[in-house]
């Protein structure tokens, strides 16, 4: 056989006898012929691999959109390189170069955003890859597919005010983290909205883990603050908080009314099942996956910002007889 003939076989292509497509197909098998995927990137100057970063691999909202941007990129043919950071920005260059290296034709990052980080990853890679990242940066030339964490913070508040709770505080996570900024946000525009003050003595800063929801309970507790209910910017730290408040002698929900955000798998199991807001993780992940790729396969295509919907999901830490 020619290697032209054996090419247009293993390519599938139609021009070829069944015969002979029969005869090549039964050396393949003989010989266990597997083609070469770097010779195949080379001829065709594509090598479908994607660059994929993440801050975090311990964090149950970057798995899940790592777990949905994985089963899109092979749905539509392409593989991610993956690399974590564990939340230290500064190993970002290295992991770019590696990529770089590697001939992947995008870079998405799965990691929280900021402005500053955002001018960091331009100034690495230029202009000449598409980057995508999930974390919400405005003002910068990248496809950006987040939750809409201002109206996630207002469904939490909204939902503790509607339960008849005027002093609610709050447990952010990092404050230099946009969507911990953004979930306040929607918590301020709730008591606004209810005509109730917000107060800094109500407010505590979390890091996203248990211990810091815990530690960050104790503070308010100790400050004799008169709330009522608590907005926890995870569940994770809701979880702290909980432990903080039984300390205390204080019952969830009976003294303090509590909603979490994320609704992780323990949620529905804590004790009292948690109230939280639900993300479209896994979403955020495909869609993020599907703009890398159309930005890809199309140079024209433009950059766009994509905002995805929360949900509360009702259960009994708030009070209120749920699901």
């Amino acid at each position: 056989m020619s290697r032209q003939t054996v090419s247009r076989v293993i390519n599938n292509r139609p021009d070829v006898a069944p015969e002979t497509r029969q005869r090549v197909l039964q050396a393949v098998e003989e010989l266990n012929y597997r083609p070469s995927a770097v010779a195949r990137s080379m001829a065709r100057r594509r090598t479908h691999l994607l660059g994929l970063i993440s801050g975090d691999f311990d964090d149950y909202f970057f798995t899940q959109v790592i777990t949905g941007a994985e089963m899109e990129a092979r749905r539509q043919g392409y593989f991610f390189l993956i690399g974590g950071t564990k939340r230290d920005e500064q190993a970002d260059p290295f992991y770019v170069r590696l990529l770089v290296e590697q001939r992947v034709e995008g870079i998405l990052f799965v990691r929280p955003n900021t402005e500053e980080d955002s001018h960091k990853i331009l100034h690495e890679i230029g202009e000449t890859m598409p980057v995508v990242t999930t974390g919400f940066a405005a003002g910068e030339k990248l496809s950006v597919v987040d939750v809409d964490n201002v109206r996630g913070g207002y469904q939490a508040t909204h939902h503790l005010v509607q339960q008849g709770h005027e002093r609610v505080g709050v447990i952010t996570g990092p404050l230099r983290w946009r969507s911990a900024q953004d979930r306040l946000a929607g918590y301020r525009a709730a008591l606004e909205e209810a005509g109730f003050p917000f107060r800094e003595e109500w407010m505590g800063e979390g890091d996203w883990l248990i211990l810091s929801g815990y530690e960050a309970m104790c503070r308010l507790l100790k400050k004799r603050t008169d709330i009522t209910a608590l907005f926890a910017h995870n569940d994770r730290m809701a979880l702290g908080a909980i432990r903080a408040l039984r300390e205390a002698g204080r019952r969830v929900p009976e003294d303090v009314a509590l909603v979490g955000y994320n609704d992780v798998p323990f949620a529905t199991y804590n004790d009292p099942p948690l109230t939280t807001i639900w993300q479209p993780m896994r979403e955020v992940g495909e869609l993020a996956t599907r703009l890398l790729i159309e930005l890809v396969e199309d140079p024209e295509a433009e950059n766009r910002e994509v905002l995805l919907n929360t949900r509360l999901v009702v259960r009994n830490s708030c009070g209120a007889q749920g699901s």
